[in-house]
Formats: structure tokens, C-alpha cells, sequence
């Protein structure tokens, strides 16, 4: 009688720690199922740079959007432009070589009638702005286009300027034209100065729409360098129409 109650104590010390073990088991195991069940993060849009930029300058970002819906239309809004895009089949897109800047990207589900937005992360500063070693000291527009030139201002005419851009120390230049009394960016740009260079040229053609029943036409062009809060603009240029 003793030898089978030994044995039945024996039997279950031997099962005890079995027993624990598949209790403290548990919670590992519905911790795993919590993770796999675990929502999908939503649409996201970040600024980062890509490492191509020169110190002098605002460029060397890329504008990454991931999460949206697939084949999503979206628009985005940036410092100086706003552009409409659609992300590809995974929902992503990366737009290269962008400015540094406050970016914002609003879009429609699909079948959704409200606008959603999203705002885009970015580094704190941009790392170029502490490392300025160039310095704008003057810009200037000529026309080259003689005022008066006689013309058919039925068709299309086009005008001449030489822009100019003047610079202590090394580094690149970022700027852009506006056309007439616009500030929608015509055309943008850059202009590295090396040791030994002082200024640049910037030579400018741009198209003067044909209008009928005018007796003259006019235009005049605007060049800007936003890093260093500097334009100028050019004189009015007017042009003589040919009588029928």
C-alpha cells in the first residue's frame, strides 16, 4: 500500500513543473497572436535627404509617400510649387531632387468624397543652411529685345533678356524667372561658384502669345534668388504691331 502511494506522489512531482511550464507558455503565445493581428499604418509622406546636395544649396532631398492606396491620385504641396502625381501599385512613391521645405499631400479614397491630408515629416533644419559659404551680392536683368520692334502680334513673338547673377565665395545658386506680373516660377535653375568666379549669365527667351486687334504688345520677366530673398526684374519690353 505505501510502495503505491510513493509511486502516486512521484508521478506527480514529475508532472508539476510540466504544468507550469504550459501556463507560463500561454501568454507568449497570445502576445504572437496580438502581433500578427495588428492594424497596417496608414498613408505617411517624408522628406529626407539623399546625400547629393552641396552645402550652398536647398536641393538633395527626396519626397518618399508610402501607404497610400494603390494607384492613388494625390497632390502635393510644396514650398514653391504644388504638383499633381499617383503613387504606384504598392502605394508608394519617391520623387527625387526636391526642395527643402514644408510639404503637405491631400487625396480622395477612392469612392470617398471628403479630401484627406497628410502632413510630411522632415528634418529639423536643413543641414545646408548652417554651411552658406556664397553670397549673392547682385542681380540684374537686361533686355536685349529693342522696344518698338515691329511685329505681327496675331502669332506668337518671343523676347530676349540676359539675367545675371554676382557672388562672393563658392557654392551653388538656386534660381528661377517668373514671366509678367505671374509669381507661378517660368523656369528654375542653378549656378555653381567655383574659386576665381564672380558672375553668372543667364540668358532668357520667352514666348509673347499672339493677340489680335492690339496695337502693341508688352512683357518684362523677373529673376529670383529665394535663399538670399534677392530679384530683379527687367524693363518693360513693348512691341509694335504691324497694321494689316
Amino acid at each position: 500500500m505505501n510502495r503505491k502511494l510513493n509511486g502516486h506522489r512521484l508521478l506527480t512531482l514529475l508532472a508539476a513543473p510540466l504544468l507550469v511550464s504550459s501556463v507560463a507558455l500561454t501568454p507568449a503565445f497570445a502576445a504572437q497572436g496580438r502581433t500578427a493581428a495588428a492594424a497596417p499604418a496608414g498613408p505617411s509622406c517624408e522628406l529626407v535627404p539623399n546625400g547629393t546636395g552641396e552645402p550652398a544649396g536647398d536641393r538633395g532631398y527626396d519626397l518618399r509617400l508610402s501607404g497610400f492606396p494603390a494607384n492613388q491620385s494625390v497632390r502635393v504641396e510644396g514650398p514653391k510649387s504644388s504638383f499633381k502625381t499617383t503613387v504606384d501599385g504598392q502605394g508608394d512613391l519617391d520623387r527625387q531632387d526636391v526642395r527643402y521645405g514644408k510639404y503637405n499631400v491631400s487625396y480622395k479614397d477612392h469612392g470617398g468624397n471628403q479630401n484627406k491630408r497628410v502632413g510630411c515629416t522632415a528634418p529639423r533644419e536643413n543641414p545646408g543652411r548652417g554651411k552658406q559659404d556664397v553670397k549673392v551680392t547682385n542681380v540684374e536683368v537686361k533686355t536685349l529685345t529693342k522696344p518698338g520692334t515691329v511685329v505681327d502680334c496675331t502669332k506668337s513673338n518671343k523676347a530676349e533678356f540676359d539675367g545675371s547673377i554676382t557672388a562672393t565665395g563658392q557654392g551653388k545658386v538656386d534660381y528661377y524667372w517668373t514671366y509678367a506680373s505671374s509669381a507661378d516660377p517660368l523656369s528654375s535653375g542653378s549656378v555653381t561658384f567655383t574659386p576665381g568666379t564672380t558672375s553668372h549669365s543667364l540668358f532668357k527667351v520667352v514666348d509673347v502669345s499672339g493677340m489680335a486687334n492690339v496695337s502693341s504688345v508688352s512683357v518684362f520677366v523677373t529673376l529670383h534668388v529665394p535663399a538670399q530673398n534677392m530679384s530683379a526684374r527687367s524693363e518693360q519690353v513693348v512691341l509694335t504691331c504691324a497694321k494689316p
